[in-house]
């Protein structure tokens, strides 16, 4: 399978802050896929750090939507590799149906199966809607201000999507139950139940699942993070993936539900189809609320 030979090379990139082989690797890695599948790539911010930012750009095929994709290829620092239940934090391992690595939940998992799904779509020609890919090297690093803060600014600002995509989502195990996030800085609640109704109805989430109005938590908080910082006012956040309690994310022991990996995959790509198609006025512009907001 080649999303899962691909994964293990992306996970033995060791992108962790300081190592410069390592982000240059994945950096190299990620930017020739992309090419490969018609996506203009720039790498910025060369000059500032050594984990610098991607940002890929590719028209729709068969769709004029736009969405925005967020996600970053460096990972937590390993602190204690003999505490692993895997041999090496760096080589990927399936143990009792679940893959261990460091990034491998937190972001490189998800990252390929979002990639991965790409490039089938790509191969066969089908609808995808416009997209615009940011992909940064310093989510892992606790700095004041990232390189990527002001640089994305001005590709979303440019870019004019309405939805953006974050890195992953969460699975809550003990319900069965998928966790879609769902949110805005400025929309009413009556907004985002009216898009939960749409998304319901889309077909993507056809396993038990549930709606949160609210993002990711973020590990330096939302003023550092280049997504949530620089999203518009009036512009819809989602987010789903594989994650759950077990992730085990900058902790020994992170690893992913290989079967909740690859139906993210498929998820994906239904999820990509179905927002190509959509009558996207109608989908965003919702009559006003009681409060004039929308």
């Amino acid at each position: 399978m080649n999303m899962m030979k691909n994964l293990k090379t992306f996970i033995s990139m060791q992108t962790v802050s300081g190592n410069q082989q390592g982000n240059q690797q994945a950096i190299d890695f990620l930017a020739g896929r992309l090419k490969k599948i018609g996506f203009n790539v720039n790498v910025e911010g060369q000059d500032k750090t050594d984990q610098p930012i991607i940002i890929a750009h590719r028209q729709g095929i068969k769709s004029q939507n736009k969405i925005a994709l967020y996600g970053h290829y460096d990972v937590a620092k390993v602190t204690h590799r003999q505490a692993w239940k895997s041999q090496d934090p760096f080589t990927l391992e399936c143990i009792d149906n679940r893959l261990f690595a460091r990034g491998v939940a937190d972001n490189k998992g998800t990252l390929e199966a979002r990639l991965s799904a790409l490039e089938a779509t790509y191969q066969q020609n089908g609808i995808c809607p416009e997209i615009l890919w940011m992909i940064q090297g310093e989510e892992e690093v606790v700095l004041k201000e990232r390189v990527a803060i002001k640089l994305f600014h001005s590709h979303i600002t440019k870019f004019g999507a309405n939805v953006f995509l974050d890195e992953t989502g969460f699975n809550d195990i003990q319900a069965n139950e998928q966790i879609v996030f769902l949110w805005s800085k400025t929309r009413s609640q009556a907004h985002l139940s009216a898009c939960q109704k749409e998304l319901d109805l889309s077909g993507v989430f056809t396993k038990p699942h549930r709606f949160e109005y609210r993002h990711l938590n973020k590990l330096t908080g939302t003023a550092t993070c280049p997504l949530l910082s620089n999203l518009p006012e009036k512009a819809l956040y989602l987010g789903f993936g594989p994650n759950d309690k077990f992730h085990y994310i900058h902790r020994d022991n992170e690893s992913l539900d290989k079967e909740k990996w690859e139906q993210h995959q498929k998820q994906f790509t239904n999820f990509l189809i179905w927002y190509a198609k959509i009558n996207f006025t109608e989908f965003f512009s919702f009559p006003l609320s009681a409060t004039g907001e929308r």
